[in-house]
Order: C-alpha cells, then structure tokens, then sequence
C-alpha cells in the first residue's frame, strides 16, 4: 500500500505543469513541452509571465514560498495556458530548452542574487531630499472588445470605460498617477479566464490600489451602488452575480470555484487579513462618496469572490455603479452629468482613503 501511495505522489509531480524544484540558492520550475508547442516569455520587475500554445494543463494557484518564488499560478486558455510567476525581491531568472529524442523541456531557474549597493552620496553642501514616491492607483474599466459585459438602457463596457477616463482626469488634476487595465474599446484577451488574469496581475506590490468599475444588471427589477473587497460567500443570488462578472455559465462557474477556495486559503493568511482590512476600509470610503454625490440606493458593502480581485497584493474592490436594466437608473447611467457625478464620487471616495492612511497600507510581497 505504501508502494502504490509513493507511485501516485511520483505520477503526480511528473504530470504537474510546471514541475517544481526547490534547490540552494535557487527555484527551478521545468515544463514538459510536445515537440509543436510554443511559448513567450515577458518579464517585470515581481513577475515572469510564459504564455504557452499547444499545451493542455489545469488551472492552479500554488504558493511556493521559497527565497526566490512567492507563488504561481496556471490560467488554462482555449489553445494553450497562460503561468504568471510572482518573484520575489533580488533575483534573475534564467531559461534553456532541453531536446532529449521526442521530448521538450523548457527550465526556468530562478536565482537569488546579492542585492546591489547603493552608491555613496557624494559630499556636497546640501543633501537634495529624495523625491517623494507618487502614488498610483490602477483603475480597470470591466469588460471591453468582444465582451459588452451588461446590456440595457447602456452597454456596460461604454460606461465603465467613461468613468475611468474621468476618473483619471480628477486623479491626475491631485497629483496621482493613474493605470488603465485599458483605456480603449478593447478587450486584453479574448479568452475570459486570461483577460481576468492580466487586469488581476497588475494589481500588484509597486501599486497603491485597483478599482474595478463595473454596472450591474439583474433578472428582477433593482437599482443602487455596491462595492465589494474580495471573500467568500455563500449567499446564492450574490453568486450568480458573481459568476456573470467572472465570465457566465460554466466559465464563470470555474473561475468562482477557484476564487472561492483563495478566499478560504486567504482566511488563515494574517499578511493577507490586513491588506483585506484595508480593502474594506476602501471599499467603505468609496461607497460613502458615491452615495454622497448621486444620492442612489445604497446597497453596501460586501465581500465576494470576484476572480479579477483574488490575488490583489494591495487594496481592491470592485464597484457595480448602477442598473443597466432599471428603467430610471439605467437612463440615468445614459447622461454625461450622471457618470460625472460617479466619476466625483469614486475620485473623492479614493482621495479620502488614501487621506486616512491608505496609501501607507502595506502590500502584499
């Protein structure tokens, strides 16, 4: 029995894509590749993204913990998969391709480097004070290109993209530096899960905070503003939202599940617990404003899994600004006086969170 036990634990690391090995001084991860398959390789600063066409391999979101790799994370696509490798601090990546008969293996060997010394000041009559740090917020206007997200009285993706384009105009006036997941009618991928996966990843250490702007719709007649940082929950009507907004029908369905179980994992992870705390505290401030500027029904603040926030390193909510569907709201959303009034709510809701301490909420490595 304990022969068959190590025969399944040996398949299943010879199976795993990527498999994993932690070494002195160093993290390898080595993906099995057939002889047609392709890949691209992009790198930041806090992660390395392979893109891989003709592989078949499961979603995961593994932490590894190691001195050099924080975690990883495997996002399946319609012709291949997508792995996003969250790096930590001082170190290099090298790759190589090896050819054995009918056999390719890509090796990616993360290694940890001495970090580099700072150079001495030179001595000079003054010492110039550093320049302070800008901080940056990163809005993602939902869906876009082929996917319209919500249609009604408005086209979701139209409205979502106003706001953010306004929202970054007041931003920018205060001195902030604004990111748009995408300042266009465009989508990041025309797969779901991936175009899910690239907004989440730049929701990361060297921002300050991530604001998904959606519009919400419904089967019955409802109307009014809610924002949510990410959690669990089991509250069925709340998870069908969700599972539109993460992409409808089996799609949504899978990528519920895996937010579902981050945000169990989440739950024992104290570093995580406090940069959730900031979330809320965000999603609260936002929620406030809005509600101050366009005096719609207030439908709170709640916690759901919603798949483009599950691994934010930093303050995140996602706000559903209005109906597309209710026949006030949803001709409201329609004028440009409205979505200016939602613009100066979401930009004095973020101004004050970031007034209140915000901007020094510790991110996540």
């Amino acid at each position: 029995m304990r022969a068959y036990a190590f025969l399944l634990l040996f398949l299943a690391q010879a199976l795993a894509f990527p498999r994993l090995g932690l070494h002195e001084g160093y993290t390898r991860l080595v993906f099995d590749l057939s002889p047609s398959a392709t890949y691209q390789i992009a790198q930041t600063p806090d992660t390395l993204t392979l893109r891989f066409s003709g592989v078949a391999a499961a979603a995961s979101d593994t932490d590894v913990g190691s001195p050099q790799v924080a975690s990883y994370q495997v996002v399946p696509g319609a012709n291949g998969a997508t792995v996003f490798v969250r790096l930590k601090p001082n170190v290099e990546v090298k790759t190589s391709l090896l050819t054995d008969a009918d056999r390719r293996r890509l090796v990616v060997d993360v290694l940890s480097v001495a970090p580099v010394p700072a150079p001495k000041p030179a001595v000079a009559a003054t010492v110039p004070r550093p320049r302070p740090q800008p901080i940056v917020v990163v809005l993602d206007p939902g869906h876009g290109g082929v996917d319209p997200g919500a249609v009604g009285f408005v086209v979701e993706k139209e409205v979502t993209l106003d706001l953010a384009l306004r929202v970054r105009s007041l931003l920018q006036a205060r001195g902030l530096e604004v990111i748009l997941t995408r300042g266009r009618d465009t989508h990041l991928s025309p797969d779901k899960a991936t175009d899910l996966g690239m907004r989440a990843e730049m929701a990361h250490s060297k921002r300050n905070l991530f604001v998904s702007i959606h519009v919400n719709s419904a089967p019955n007649v409802a109307q009014g503003i809610e924002t949510y940082y990410f959690g669990h929950t089991i509250d069925p009507s709340l998870l069908a939202q969700v599972i539109r907004e993460n992409g409808g029908g089996e799609l949504g369905q899978r990528l519920t599940r895996e937010a579902q179980s981050v945000a169990e994992r989440l739950v024992r992870d104290l570093i995580a617990q406090s940069n959730l705390r900031f979330s809320r505290l965000l999603a609260q401030q936002v929620q406030g404003a809005l509600l101050e500027a366009t005096g719609a029904v207030d439908r709170g603040v709640r916690q759901a899994p919603f798949y483009v926030l599950r691994n934010a390193r930093i303050p995140a909510i996602l706000v559903e600004v209005g109906f597309a569907n209710h026949p006030v709201e949803g001709r409201r959303l329609q004028t440009s006086e409205y979505r200016q009034a939602l613009a100066e709510g979401l930009a004095r809701g973020i101004l004050r969170f970031l007034s209140n301490g915000g901007a020094l909420a510790p991110a996540l490595p």
